[in-house]
């Protein structure tokens, strides 16, 4: 099985995290190996094309296969931990590369290009660990990221955006286990060689899923399309690098079990090697890391163990390809050193957790007006399928319902609701109810999800004129009408807040999207201005204030934006300027992981408690939202510090919240 993958580490992931790939023995020199004890693993054959599962091997030494250009092309290599013995295995004028050891060390394969008669393309080779032996094994012609089943009977491989496996012996065909319309990549066999793991791509990044070595059983594991690696955990978990959202759990090397339940953080610095268990024969394990940020150039380095600190990081290492050269994808046995312990109790109950069924496994909920830029609505709505564990679809409304679904949500908008209002009434005389996000349409079996548009501006004038008792001067600025912003506005002014005067709304004369500057005019022409509203241009509001107001004791109240490069821009000026203030407060992208429980409870069956509607049209489900000021902006930020510039402050309810809240 291939333990390393193709991993590059910014600068500040090295200072901070070690990211790792896998785990070697000190490469001080080739030690007396140490007995591992026998594990023998029990499993249930699915097919003959499933490996079984086989004793634990003794161990044997470690060398390093990788991948390097330094003669020009790409070629595979060689070496032993103490960067001794390294030779070119391949010596192919073709593109070599994506070494993948055979557990027990004997044989290696590797993706190549070389000339190879009538079928050109990129297909998975087998040789000799001393590059000798070389046959094709593979005849699909776009093929990626070989992986051996631990017993060395299998590799699975992926092929155009689709996940096979053959028999290592190259006795059989190749078997397509995907057969899908996503872009599946890198597989990965579980310890116990009964499944396989991989990452489906879509157009926000990666996600971790999870299926029987025959294709079948298929779990979504990871929901925030930021798992950009996927590998096993000898005791039948997975290990995936970077970030992780599930259960309010955040961790930059994440391990959980197969069910995506029980996150935890594997930790940095040395300390993912604690979960590979590969030792020298002193005790110590050292982590096998590609990184270019350490020597100017893709390199190779062993971590840990009781190597010098000599690039002062907290931690020793040592460059173990060094070369100018880029030299990356390193991987060594599986059973080198100490071997994989494995740990059966836990591989029981991950199966156990898989292979629990859904409540109603005859739902089908499809996803509709989905935009990139609404990421995490997208992922949400992911996140509550996969919990479920139902068949989710996307597509337009007219797409969904070729596809049978059994209820659709709507990501929306205004436009969106009045370019799809045939479809939807199309989809509703059907009988399938139509959940609608962030906005309203009148219409049975049309239901909305959404956060009261005129709470969230009520919770924001009370934050932003709470110190002057909800009186004093506004400025707001509508940068973007087709919300309806002002409308709002304007009516709960009327209602509700007599004492608060609006000076001015002009957004050509104060446009401080394009001029941070303008400040100074506003505040010149309105001295006694308490607060600012606006929908758009949060950056330059906050450096306008602070930036062109000398006088602290005259900056207004000022709403911010809700996403987090913007909290950081909030944060750094509130450090040097605590008389600085904003809120913030979140329409959260969690309705649309509400608006699936709701949809899937109420096509199950559930009754709808029609005390809980609300909204213009009595249709809709209100949710609660963020509110974020001075007092827990850094709270927040502790929150998200891993999450994409972009991110929006969210707050997703419980499933017995929406049960409790909605339903009778």
């Amino acid at each position: 099985m291939k333990k390393c993958g193709l991993f590059t580490i910014s600068l500040l992931a090295v200072l901070s995290l070690i990211i790792t790939s896998c785990s070697t023995e000190s490469p001080t020199e080739t030690p007396a190996l140490v007995s591992t004890e026998t594990v023998v693993i029990e499993t249930v054959e699915k097919s003959t094309s499933t490996p079984t599962a086989t004793p634990t091997p003794e161990p044997i030494p470690c060398t390093v296969a990788f991948e390097t250009d330094r003669d020009g092309n790409w070629e595979v290599y060689k070496t032993n931990l103490d960067g001794s013995g390294t030779v070119n295995l391949t010596n192919n004028p073709g593109v070599d590369y994506g070494p993948a050891y055979s557990p027990d060390g004997d044989q290696i394969a590797f993706v190549s290009n070389r000339e190879n008669g009538d079928e050109p393309g990129k297909f998975i080779y087998v040789m000799n660990a001393d590059g000798s032996g070389v046959r094709q094994l593979t005849h699909e012609d776009d093929c990626e990221s070989p992986d051996w089943s631990h017993d060395g009977t299998m590799i699975t491989y992926s092929d155009k955006g689709e996940i096979y496996i053959i028999k290592a012996d190259g006795s059989g065909k190749s078997i397509n286990l995907t057969n899908s319309e996503v872009e599946d990549l890198s597989p990965t066999w579980s310890p116990d060689g009964t499944k396989i793991a991989w990452l489906i791509k879509n157009e926000w990044g990666h996600n971790v899923h999870v299926m029987d070595a025959d294709g079948s059983n298929i779990i979504q594991v990871g929901f925030n399309n930021r798992s950009f690696d996927v590998k096993w955990v000898p005791d039948g978990r997975l290990f995936t690098g970077w970030i992780w959202e599930s259960n309010d759990e955040l961790c930059q090397n994440c391990i959980s079990n197969i069910d995506g339940t029980g996150i935890i953080n594997a930790g940095g610095k040395g300390e993912i090697v604690n979960y590979f268990a590969i030792w020298t024969a002193t005790g110590k394990r050292v982590e096998l890391i590609e990184t270019n940020r350490l020597s100017g150039n893709d390199d190779i380095f062993l971590i840990g163990g009781d190597l010098p600190d000599t690039l002062d990081m907290g931690i020793g290492s040592i460059n173990l390809s060094n070369h100018p050269a880029n030299d990356r994808s390193p991987d060594a046995p599986i059973n080198c050193g100490g071997g994989w312990v494995v740990d059966t109790e836990a591989l029981e109950a991950n199966a156990e957790a898989s292979s629990q069924p859904n409540d109603n496994p005859n739902v089908t909920i499809g996803y509709a007006g989905d935009t990139p830029a609404q990421w995490q609505r997208k992922n949400n709505f992911d996140k509550a399928c996969g919990e479920l564990g139902i068949q989710c679809e996307y597509g337009s409304i007219p797409e969904l319902l070729n596809k049978d679904v059994s209820v659709i949500v709507l990501n929306s908008g205004p436009d969106k609701i009045k370019d799809s209002s045939a479809a939807i009434s199309e989809a509703t005389q059907k009988g399938i109810p139509v959940f609608v996000l962030d906005a309203e349409i009148k219409m049975d079996g049309v239901y909305s999800i959404l956060a009261d548009p005129g709470e969230m501006m009520r919770v924001t004038f009370n934050e932003l004129f709470k110190k002057s008792g909800n009186a004093g001067e506004l400025a707001f600025f509508d940068f973007d009408p087709a919300q309806k912003d002002t409308e709002i506005m304007t009516a709960l002014l009327a209602k509700e807040y007599p004492k608060i005067k609006v000076v001015t709304t002009d957004t050509n004369r104060y446009n401080f999207l394009e001029d941070e500057f303008i400040f100074n005019e506003l505040i010149t022409v309105y001295p006694a201005l308490k607060a600012v509203w606006t929908n758009d241009g949060y950056s330059n509001t906050i450096f306008g204030i602070v930036n062109n107001i000398s006088d602290p004791a005259k900056y207004p109240m000022l709403k911010c934006g809700d996403f987090k490069d913007g909290f950081y821009i909030w944060k750094d000026r509130l450090v040097d300027y605590p008389e600085f203030a904003c809120v913030s407060v979140s329409n959260p992208p969690g309705i649309a992981y509400d608006a699936v429980y709701a949809a899937y409870l109420l096509v199950s069956g559930e009754e709808l408690n029609e005390s809980a509607l609300g909204g213009e049209f009595g249709n809709a489900f209100y949710v609660d939202f963020p509110v974020i000021t001075n007092d827990n902006v850094f709270e927040e930020l502790e929150k998200i510090k891993y999450e994409a510039s972009d991110h929006v402050v969210d707050r997703l309810m419980t499933p017995d919240e929406i049960m409790e809240k909605w339903f009778k």
